[in-house]
């Protein structure tokens, strides 16, 4: 699926529906208008469905621009409003059902024509804010990975691996749309946004005010409905990232990192240290005339050519052990079942303990017997003493999860002999034995990306059912498999 197939598709629903309207409920004042309104509408719809699937990959998409705004104005004059971009992080899931929800239901109003003054306010309002925030998102590909954004006299040639934000997820994981695309698709939205807002009176409305309404809050109710349940109470109803289940994960994994090696580099890109002047070279013509380009005067960045197989977040799936080293291969290649508990983020906090700390003392004599001197320790006691150490504490809410429903399936499946273990996120190694201790494990606890383990799965705590380095079926923690239902499906 690609973007110009998707306007195409709303283009010719706009069309149909139209038409629709025009013979069963009201002929519109400006067909133009009614189409735009169609248009328009059915395009948020769709944009805003595709993210409800998921609210929590919108979460975590505005964490990162949260992140981003953080660093860029605490170097600015409006380092004042730095500290306000964490906090708003702590409710990113709030904020992305918000947005969610607005979009949704704009897209209904413009179908139905609410309130069309409200209805055209409102939508050109969030056009310019999503224009701003793509806008902001493209640019930083002409902005150096090691200067800040309104540093403007530092910025370069456009480099899309400069980027803040990979992609700015308008339409969720169903579709990745380039920046730079996504700022352009906004400039164009923004033509129908000026014209709704200066002709609204020649919007179409549909039926009567009193129905518009009830068509408005049914759209409101069922979609936050729709949300909570795709975010607080399930794994989301569709899944389109690369770690669905069905997944061949160990063989797309070792496509894609074979495709990275095979890349070669294609330009190189100097920039004059003075004048601030960029030039973009083929790599080849480079190597010729490098001399032309010393260090002293000159910056030098080489790019990559593009890979002939699409890189995914498969191209990052890598499990370390405690102690770091990696693990990843050996797990996926596992011909058998097995079973990983993905835990992105233990909530808990550090307490304060005491550690008993031993310590052997011996005397020493030395005895000759003939003519070798030999030394001997005998033990003389061992004295005991305590250290002061941080433990980590999971939080009641996690610990009881563990306990009372992870353990009692990952627990039996090593006394099946299923290859079980946890992965988690943010723990350091004494946090991951505190933690494995805390919950009674009997499986080792394992450590990967945060980001790594919430693209793979939403649910946190969660289970993931492998096979031969494919993901068979996923678990919420609140819609676990009973012991009998796990045992069937690894008997299979």
């Amino acid at each position: 699926m690609t973007l110009s197939t998707l306007i195409i598709s709303f283009a010719i629903l706009a069309v149909i529906l139209t038409f629709l309207f025009a013979k069963w409920v009201v002929k519109p004042q400006s067909w133009l208008m009614t189409w735009l309104q169609n248009f328009c509408g059915v395009w948020f719809v769709f944009s805003g469905l595709v993210k409800a699937v998921d609210p929590m990959g919108t979460a975590f998409k505005m964490q990162q621009y949260f992140a981003e705004f953080q660093q860029t104005f605490e170097h600015t004059w409006a380092s004042f409003i730095a500290p306000l971009f964490p906090l708003m992080a702590q409710y990113s899931v709030g904020f992305s059902i918000a947005m969610i929800l607005l979009e949704i239901v704009l897209g209904v109003a413009l179908v139905i024509g609410y309130s069309p003054k409200w209805t055209s306010r409102v939508f050109f309002a969030l056009l310019i804010f999503f224009t701003i925030l793509t806008g902001f998102t493209y640019l930083t590909g002409y902005v150096p990975t090691n200067k800040y954004f309104f540093n403007f006299s530092a910025w370069g040639m456009y480099d899309k691996n400069q980027m803040r934000v990979s992609d700015c997820g308008c339409f969720g994981d169903f579709l990745k749309l380039d920046p730079k695309i996504s700022f352009f698709k906004d400039l164009f939205l923004l033509i129908p946004g000026f014209v709704f807002l200066l002709w609204a009176k020649a919007m179409h409305q549909l039926w009567t005010p009193g129905v518009r309404q009830r068509i408005m809050l049914v759209a409101l109710i069922a979609t936050l409905f729709f949300c909570l349940r795709n975010t607080f109470l399930n794994e989301p109803m569709w899944d389109f990232r690369a770690f669905k289940e069905g997944a061949d994960i160990r063989t797309t994994r070792a496509n894609e990192l074979a495709a990275a090696q095979q890349v070669k580099i294609e330009y190189a890109i100097a920039v004059n240290k003075t004048s601030r002047e960029s030039i973009k070279i083929p790599y080849s013509d480079y190597m010729k005339d490098f001399k032309k380009y010393p260090k002293e005067n000159w910056e030098i960045k080489f790019i990559n050519g593009e890979s002939k197989v699409t890189k995914t977040k498969v191209s990052d799936f890598q499990i370390l052990d405690v102690h770091g080293a990696d693990i990843t291969e050996a797990l996926l290649k596992n011909p058998g079942y097995s079973l990983m508990v993905n835990a992105y983020k233990v909530h808990g906090s550090s307490v304060p303990d005491k550690q008993i700390v031993r310590d052997t003392v011996y005397t020493d004599s030395i005895q000759i017997v003939k003519r070798d001197t030999i030394r001997l320790k005998k033990m003389l006691r061992i004295d005991s003493s305590f250290i002061e150490i941080d433990r980590f504490e999971p939080a009641p809410g996690d610990k009881s999860i563990f306990s009372d429903k992870i353990n009692p399936l990952a627990n039996a499946m090593v006394k099946q002999g299923v290859t079980t273990y946890a992965v988690t996120g943010g723990l350091g190694e004494a946090h991951i034995h505190d933690f494995a201790k805390s919950i009674a494990a009997e499986y080792p606890t394992y450590q990967a990306d945060d980001i790594l383990l919430k693209t793979i799965m939403r649910s946190n705590p969660g289970l993931i059912l492998w096979k031969d380095g494919k993901i068979i079926q996923k678990w919420h923690h609140k819609h676990l498999p009973s012991l009998d239902e796990l045992k069937s499906l690894i008997k299979q």
